[in-house]
């Protein structure tokens, strides 16, 4: 039976298509091609030059599992309708590889697919080594839209503070890169520490947002000869001032709830996004323990980069309200901003902080359009108008209690900007891929004056 575009949905007012939907499953007996499909998650979409759209997404049977692939699907109606998923990537008995996400090289075409490949728990590395999870970023290239593929190709970067074996990291990579308005293609990924070197649990972790600056990508063919460098250099990524933000409530509350401690928390960011802004400036959007958006902003061209901080609704309003998940910034076509988030600090909806999964911090997706204020230095110099829910999850609770990952909800959302259109697409439960258009009208309400 085809699927309905609200299904396990309990508000879906800009409903578009459904990237993908796994079939009808419950219990304990799933066939185990069928459970192989029920995680679907962290999807990212790309726009070949022929305007057939691409989109790369992990699968497997839950998050973490040892069955954890890559596969990815294609349209040529502008998203409306999608080929059959098939394999991109599988993890090996010793790598996982999960979280990654595609880039177009606009004048070549060619195709390439970056991901972070790292250890396995297991084959005598317990869970809670330092070992799991880490290892390198690494990409693979086509040059027929994706019918076929190169090999495997490490990246070697520097050493950093957080570091914590040679030439390897723990980190991983949401979103696809980017071509900046000086022509810089950046990658932006998140680096951490694995919480296993300080014996406590994962939702505790020290963090930190980096670019990979892929500095010859556009004008290099050879593989062999592409160059990369970290943005910022040096030995640190960018992190929160932690003394500026050791009493924050929500940080307080997060370190309480997990017995640790806010001094190991409060410089945590993680998956970020870049806006260029029209006086040149860069503004990276994060997420962190500080119960609102980070951001920050660089004057120059990502070297260097101010402390992260909580994003406001304009400089002198209200926090924005977001806990630790993914929140989007994205630069539409004429200027404006698109910010996804989920408007929940921690404390709403029964949560007891924010990393608190499921439904509580994670439902629902909304969304606010923003726009520069000429001359602000403050919050990034963004104004951003009133939020409106982008999509909301049906939160009954599934029968055979299955959920693909501790953290589920509404997740890991893009905005995509085609033909003049404006869509959003993101994972449902962390087990559907959606895909919703929201009207250029509906922007033009959502814009918000300037200040007088």
């Amino acid at each position: 039976m085809k699927a309905s575009l609200m299904d396990n949905m309990s508000e879906r007012p800009f409903a578009y298509s459904d990237i993908f939907r796994h079939p009808p499953m419950s219990g304990d007996n799933i066939p185990p091609e069928l459970a192989a499909i029920r995680k679907n998650e962290s999807s990212c979409v790309v726009i070949l030059p022929d305007g057939t759209w691409l989109v790369t997404w992990s699968q497997g049977s839950s998050e973490n599992a040892p069955d954890e692939q890559v596969v990815m699907a294609k349209s040529r109606d502008c998203g409306l309708t999608w080929s059959e998923p098939r394999q991109l990537m599988t993890s090996t008995k010793k790598y996982r590889r999960s979280y990654g996400a595609p880039f177009v090289a606009p004048e070549s075409g060619r195709l390439f697919f970056f991901i972070h490949e790292g250890v396995h728990a297991g084959d005598g590395i317990p869970r809670n080594s330092p070992e799991v999870d880490v290892g390198k970023l690494a990409f693979i290239y086509s040059d027929d839209s994706g019918d076929t593929w190169s090999d495997f190709r490490s990246i070697d970067l520097p050493d950093r503070d957080i570091s914590m074996f040679p030439d390897r990291i723990h980190g991983h990579i949401n979103h696809p890169p980017q071509i900046m308005p000086n022509g810089q293609v950046v990658l932006p990924f998140s680096q951490y520490a694995r919480p296993g070197s300080m014996r406590r649990d994962w939702q505790l972790v020290a963090g930190e947002t980096v670019f990979l600056h892929c500095e010859n990508l556009l004008t290099e063919s050879d593989p062999d000869r592409f160059q990369f460098s970290l943005l910022p250099p040096g030995p640190r990524g960018i992190r929160a001032d932690i003394v500026k933000h050791i009493d924050n409530p929500a940080v307080i509350q997060l370190a309480k709830f997990f017995k640790g401690y806010p001094d190991g928390l409060a410089f945590n960011s993680q998956e970020p996004t870049v806006v260029p802004l029209s006086d040149g400036r860069w503004v990276q959007a994060c997420r962190t323990y500080l119960g609102s958006p980070g951001y920050a902003v660089s004057s120059d061209e990502g070297k260097t980069w101010s402390d992260v901080e909580r994003l406001r609704y304009s400089p002198d309003g209200p926090f924005i309200d977001h806990p630790h998940t993914m929140v989007p910034i994205a630069r539409l076509p004429d200027g404006r901003f698109i910010l996804l988030f989920t408007n929940n600090d921690g404390t709403k909806k029964g949560a007891e902080h924010v990393w608190d999964g499921g439904c509580r911090t994670r439902n629902p997706q909304w969304f606010a359009i923003g726009r520069e204020i000429p001359g602000e230095q403050r919050n990034g110099g963004l104004i951003f108008g009133e939020p409106r829910i982008l999509a909301s999850a049906d939160e009954a609770e599934p029968e055979d209690g299955f959920t693909a990952s501790t953290a589920t909800g509404i997740s890991m959302p893009q905005y995509i900007a085609a033909e003049g259109r404006h869509f959003v697409q993101y994972g449902l439960l962390k087990e559907h891929i959606l895909l919703d258009e929201i009207p250029a009208s509906v922007i033009d309400e959502m814009t918000p004056a300037l200040p007088s």
